[in-house]
């Protein structure tokens, strides 16, 4: 519960530890096609009425789905927080899912797939560098959207068996931000949730291991391509899988080296060389498996791929070899904490901040203790951090660019 008296609005979030990573090779895109099928009918609620009925009452709904939890929220005004309450217990158990929404809601997510991964150059590489880098077939290199061939023969019957299997309410957390109180919360909650019978939800396991062939490099040439784009990614620990202890030295890692216009990686490679456009890192630890750390650069006209390695090699070198300052991080630091506060402030980041790490294997006790131990992370700890996650033998680089004769 996250109290906010600024505006007379109240979100409620609903997220499910169960995402596309849940899902085996040959049957992808099952947590996403199911996320579609949630907003049809139950035996209380009409096809396609549950958003209708939310914008009726002057709210907005929508929901996500990511490899590791799918996301279901409503903003509406705090006296309307009991009916988005009522119809989101309603849809958790009775679920109504018929051929004729099914034929109709593949053709969206098709098209969703066609317009998103497949007319998208940077996403089809993307696609490929994950399956070099979490191994071919595995749950974080299968797309979230799930493969096109797959989508086209989804049906009833896995739909029905996946959301029996994973749709409880002892396998969701419920998060409730803005104009409301905790006691407001718990009675509504006990009211609506409360009677639905639990099921015991099987644990979910996650690969400890990448890719096997690394290092590797993907390339892509695309006539759609404007600018080219080398990238990075390297086999990464989380907050629960790999060497974890170096989960939050990484964000600090990521903030200092590419996160910002004032980071090592954009002086050097941006402000000063002018080798790239644009530099960036990045890194997240809320997995319930292994996890990225990248690195991205947008070419300079002219420079060549060549240049852009050397360059972001010596700059890891010089990290490595030199260390990083007090000052150095102490700015990271600030930025992160900075950059949290203001998405808790939000009722749409804020909540699924929450989400992401509670469906992840993490507590509220992890939650609030980000903070301090961001604050305690040390120069030495970075340079270390670093020293784990840089090794060729755990790289993919990749390359997205014109296809000759296109430009």
């Amino acid at each position: 519960m996250l109290s906010s008296r600024r505006a007379p609005i109240v979100t409620q979030m609903v997220v499910y530890k169960v995402g596309s990573a849940d899902e085996t090779f040959g049957h992808t895109g099952v947590a996403h096609f199911l996320e579609h099928m949630m907003f049809k009918g139950t035996d209380r609620v009409a096809s396609g009425e549950f958003s209708r009925i939310v914008s009726r009452n002057g709210g907005r709904d929508n929901a996500y789905t990511s490899f590791d939890s799918t996301g279901y929220h409503q903003t509406v005004a705090p006296d309307r927080l009991e009916l988005v309450m009522r119809m989101e217990a309603d849809r958790m158990t009775g679920l109504r899912i018929t051929e004729r929404d099914l034929i109709s809601e593949r053709q969206v997510v098709l098209e969703e797939r066609r317009s998103r991964t497949d007319n998208v150059p940077a996403a089809l590489l993307d696609e490929a560098v994950r399956e070099q880098l979490f191994g071919r077939r595995k749950p974080y290199a299968m797309p979230i959207i799930g493969y096109a061939d797959d989508i086209k023969k989804l049906n009833i019957t896995e739909l029905t068996t996946f959301y029996r299997r994973f749709y409880a309410p002892g396998n969701a957390v419920l998060i409730v931000a803005g104009d409301t109180t905790p006691e407001a919360v718990r009675k509504l909650a006990e009211k609506h949730y409360g009677p639905i019978p639990n099921r015991k939800v099987e644990a979910r396991r996650r690969p400890a291991q990448g890719g096997t062939d690394l290092p590797q490099r993907v390339s892509r040439a695309d006539a759609r391509v404007v600018e080219p784009r080398w990238s990075c990614d390297w086999l990464a620990p989380s907050y629960r899988v790999g060497e974890t202890k170096y989960a939050y030295a990484l964000q600090v890692l990521a903030r200092l080296f590419g996160g910002s216009e004032t980071s090592r990686l954009w002086r050097a490679l941006v402000t000063d060389a002018k080798l790239g456009l644009s530099a960036s890192a990045g890194y997240s630890a809320a997995s319930l498996g292994l996890t990225s750390f990248a690195v991205g650069v947008h070419p300079a006209p002219q420079r060549t791929v060549r240049e852009i390695e050397t360059a972001v090699n010596l700059e890891m070198k010089k990290l490595i070899d030199g260390g990083v300052t007090a000052n150095e991080v102490e700015r990271a630091q600030n930025q992160l904490l900075a950059a949290a506060i203001y998405a808790q402030d939000s009722l749409a980041s804020g909540p699924r901040l929450y989400g992401a790490v509670l469906s992840a294997g993490g507590t509220m006790a992890d939650i609030d203790a980000w903070p301090e131990r961001i604050a305690a992370v040390t120069p030495a700890e970075v340079v270390a951090a670093a020293q784990s996650v840089w090794r060729d033998s755990g790289a993919v680089i990749s390359l997205l660019t014109p296809a000759e004769g296109s430009r």
